[in-house]
Formats: C-alpha cells, structure tokens, sequence
C-alpha cells in the first residue's frame, strides 16, 4: 500500500508541474503539445529535476521500516561475531542445531542497523511442547589486540539498543535433560522494533537418541580466588563473601568446570554434598604444612568415599624449572606419599630440563608426580628436548602414556602460552580454537584439563573493558587466567559467564562424545574421525561448518 500511494504522488506532482510550465510557456497549450517549443528552458529544466529527486527521496523514506533497516541473521554458537562483522550476503534466519540428552548446545543471533534503535525486543514467541530449556544472552565486546570480541554474558532483559553500522549479538543456549525425548524440537523468535516485527528467527533443535552421563569423563581444575571477588565485589567479606565464592564456584559447575578448592573446608559436612555431586570432577587437598594431624583426618574422610578419593589431588609445586624446585618437590612428595599414597600429587610443568648427567626431569619426577600435567606444547617433543635428549629418550607423548598404563594420571594445561597456531583460551583467538583444544586432549590421550584461573583480575580494574589480565607477562595477551566476569559490574550480586566459558563447555561435552562412542566403536574408529578435524596440535580445521559435519556424524551414529 506504501508504494501505491508513493507512485500515486509522483505522478500527481509530475503532471502538476507539467501544467505549469506549459502555461508559463508562450504558444503552449496543457491540452495539446502542436504549439510546444522545441525545448523548455534550463532553468525550468532544472526545477522539473529537483522536484523529481525529492519525489525519489520521499518515495524511499516512505518504504523505509525497521524490516529493512536492521539486518539479522542467525549462525552457529562458535564463530565470534565482532561489532564490526558486516552483514553476510546470504542472510539465513533459521538454523538447525543438534544435541545428545543431558546436552547443552547453542547458537547465535546477530542484528545490524543502518541507524539507531532505541529499544528492539527479541522473544521467543513459540517453542515445541518438551523443548530443551532455553536461555539467552546477552554478549558485549572488550577491546582486544586489533579490535572488539564479544566475551562477557549477562541475562537478556528482553530488549537491546542498536548502534548504526554496528553488530549486537545474541548466544541462544539449549539445555536438554536425561528425560528430554529424541526428536526435533522448534523454537520461533520475533525481533520486534519501532512497533512492528522487524525479523522472525527459527532454530531447530534435533536431539539425539542417547544421553551424556552426569559426571563428565573429562577431569577439570581451574583456579577461583575469592581474594579476586572482594576485589571486584567492594565491601563484600566475612559470611557474605563465602556466600559469593559459593556462587562463582556453581556458577563453574554448571559448565561442567571443577574449582580447585571447593566452598567448605574437606573436614566440614557439608562438603559432603559437593564431593558427592557428580558434576565435580576434582577438589584440591591441602597439604596442611606442618600439621600431619589434620591431615590424616582428611584422608581418613577421603577414604570412607571412593568416589570422593578418586577425585582428590594434592598440588605442592606449581611449574618446577631448576634442580632445587626438583628437590622441593621430592621433599614435599616423600611426606605427601607417606601419609596418603592414595591420593594423587599433580605437578604442573613445561619444561624438560637435565637434573643431571643420567637424569632429566621427566625420569626424576617419576615417582613422585602420579598424576602429570604438562603444558600442551610439550607433546611437540622439539618443544622441550635437547638434541641430547632427542637421541636418548622417547617421544614425550610415549612417555605419557608409559606413565598411565603404569597407574599414573595425566592431565594438561595452557596459560598465557601457548599461543597461535596453538589452541588456547584467548579472547581474541577464533571460537572454533577454545573447543578443539578437547579434541586434541581426546587425541593426545589426555584425561583432564588444568587452567591456573576462571578470575585472575589482577592486572586489571574492569574486566568488563580490559581484559590484558598479565601484563606483567605480555600486553598482548587477553583473557589469560580469566573465563568468567564480575556480575557487579552489572548489578549482579553473582558471576557471569563468558563466550570462552560457553564454548570450553561445548569441549568438553565433546570429548564425553568421543568417549561414547570410543566404547561403542572402539578407539581407532573415533582417531579417524579427530584426524578429519585435527591432524596435529597446530593443524587443525578453521571452517566451523566443517567441523560440525564431523561432530554431528559421530552423534548421527550413536544415535542409530
């Protein structure tokens, strides 16, 4: 109807004008053109043009809605999408996703406008009866290297501001549960602006006919400090502030991501339920210098639980780098052994140096390490052997696994490095890289994951705006000890997630598929299939779209 009556207009005015200048012309008739001049003057010209761009001008203001003037698509849950991303060619606004039960999964909805909105509202207006819960989030950029990545997470209110040539994302995650039955579920949104709907979105959500088990096959550690959530929490402490660490410390849980040290004291009961909750994968044993006492009756609760005991682990030395740190460690180990030889002693390290002539630091650290955590540059054997100990020694990887089918444990880790083309954890790194680090542990033979921090904001005032958390170490380096953000920042008395956290969380529901179908098919049929997305550390596949064909086979099949 817009444009009827804009032609309508035109037409009017055209002939209106056309009047006009034939009664300002001498001889010319508006009911016949026999007495017209060859030409109309270029004044009169001109007149006749101006009026027709403002014609053209009125004509495209008035087919201008919020339809066409905000951009939105729908992708995956994986590529980051910058605020300066433009606008794909081809625009999809329904996407499909697929999922295990007892599964998260997600996608992401973007919108770019040509000029600002005030206020847009994106709900879901319709979702299948028994659909995985649905929860949306928002994402906001910090400044990282060279540009703005999106990273932080807080709740969705609803509603959202536009900024002109800028793109604003949404992370759409979808839970299942054991009880969720297989089959396709679809979720229908609306992008409503300036009063009207602006965009319909569709997201199908297929699930498969088989469920991730609660406690997750992949080990995690990862560093909470509660000194770190004063700081950002101003004037919280005492009672309230255990009460905020209890948060930060579900908030990790409900990634499947284990802290190193749980809200209670081992020796207090109500730890119990923690220990006992099969979300957590790992909990940190003090090593109760000088106190053998409470020690022994801390081991003595451990051993009263399995379960409990096979989770525990002492960590005495971090990063050994020197004969003395060896020494230390073989000290603290000697007592650690004595009084709990049950319980592993994890030693995280990155370096391969020669305690002596006969010995290096591997062959030293057997024995007393029994449950190993290097560095995951270290399976790259060049990375960390002389050329001495290249013709001596073998391969690191084979000496890892000498060391698990010995009864040892075997983790790894990353921190501010390594970096490109290594996997990490930084922000400024491509989403796909956070979740192949878990194929690459699947493919290396590798049970657990160790991060030194999920809120490291030493380096930092805001992490919301700055996220170059060790410059002592590098200014380049962003989001390094730090996967999750300060809900005060926003008025939360609680954390935030992050797109980091959402993804390693993908990782590891990842590696649980891999080990799935590792018993249903066996390990040289799931090395086949990591092969097609990772043939080594640092060669690995980039293109999302290829990576969740291989992803979705492997659940397509344990499905059938």
């Amino acid at each position: 109807m817009r444009r009827i009556r804009a032609t309508e207009n035109r037409v009017f005015c055209f002939l209106t004008t056309a009047v006009i200048l034939c009664l300002l012309t001498p001889g010319c008739s508006p009911t016949g053109t026999e007495n017209a001049p060859a030409d109309i003057s270029e004044k009169e010209a001109q007149i006749a043009r101006e009026e027709e761009r403002q014609l053209e001008e009125t004509e495209r203001d008035m087919e201008k809605t919020a339809a066409n003037e905000i951009l939105t698509w729908v992708t995956d849950g994986i590529d980051k999408i910058r605020e300066d991303t433009g606008a794909p060619e081809s625009r999809k606004t329904e996407y499909s996703l697929r999922m295990a039960k007892n599964e998260a999964e997600g996608c992401q909805v973007a919108f770019r406008a040509s000029r600002r909105f005030g206020s847009v509202s994106f709900v879901c207006t319709e979702a299948d009866d028994g659909a995985p819960a649905l929860s949306i989030y928002r994402e906001h950029t910090l400044k990282a290297g060279g540009g703005y990545y999106p990273d932080p997470l807080s709740p969705f209110s609803g509603k959202l501001t536009l900024l002109p040539d800028s793109t604003a994302s949404l992370c759409l995650r979808f839970t299942s549960t054991k009880d969720t039955k297989p089959g396709e579920y679809t979720y229908r949104f609306v992008l409503l602006a300036d009063g009207e709907a602006a965009a319909e979105v569709t997201v199908r959500v297929r699930v498969w006919n088989f469920a991730l088990p609660d406690h997750p096959s992949s080990a995690t550690a990862v560093g909470l400090y509660k000194s770190h959530i004063a700081k950002m929490h101003p004037g919280t402490d005492g009672a309230e502030l255990d009460e905020l660490y209890a948060k930060y410390y579900e908030k990790l849980l409900e990634y499947k991501v284990s802290a190193y040290d749980m809200p209670y004291d081992i020796l207090d009961d109500r730890a119990d339920a923690v220990m006992s909750d099969p979300r957590v994968t790992s909990f940190r044993v003090p090593v109760c210098e000088g106190d053998d006492d409470t020690l022994e009756a801390i081991c003595h609760k451990l051993r009263g639980n399995p379960d409990w005991l096979a989770k525990a682990y002492f960590y005495p030395l971090d990063e050994p780098t020197s004969g003395e740190k060896l020494d230390l460690l073989a000290e603290m180990c000697r007592r650690l052994h004595a009084i709990a030889p049950d319980i592993r002693v994890c030693t995280p390290f990155f370096l391969n140096i020669d305690y002596d002539a006969d010995t290096d630091q591997i062959s030293f650290m057997t024995g007393k390490t029994t449950l190993w955590c290097p560095k995951s540059y270290m399976f790259v054997t060049s990375n960390i052997y002389s050329e001495a100990q290249m013709k001596k020694y073998p391969a690191f990887g084979e000496r890892m696994a000498e060391r698990k089918a010995a009864g040892d444990g075997l983790w790894w880790y990353v921190c501010w490095e390594p970096g490109d083309p290594y996997n990490n954890l930084f922000v400024d790194q491509k989403g796909i890289q956070h979740r192949l680090l878990f194929w690459q542990q699947y493919k290396c033979g590798v049970d657990g994951f160790l991060y030194w921090g999920a809120n490291y904001w030493g380096g930092t005032e805001n992490p919301w705006e700055d996220m170059a958390t060790v410059k002592d170490l590098s200014t380049d380096v962003y989001g390094d000890g730090s996967l999750l953000y300060n809900g005060s920042y926003i008025g939360l008395n609680d954390a935030c997630g992050s797109l980091r956290l959402e993804i390693t969380h993908d990782g590891i529901e990842d590696f649980e598929l891999l080990k799935l179908a590792e018993e249903r098919f066996g390990r040289a049929w799931v090395e086949d299939q990591v092969k097609k997305i990772t043939a080594s550390l640092t060669q690995y596949v980039t293109d999302t779209e290829r990576f969740l064909e291989v992803r979705d086979a492997i659940g397509n099949a344990l499905s059938d």
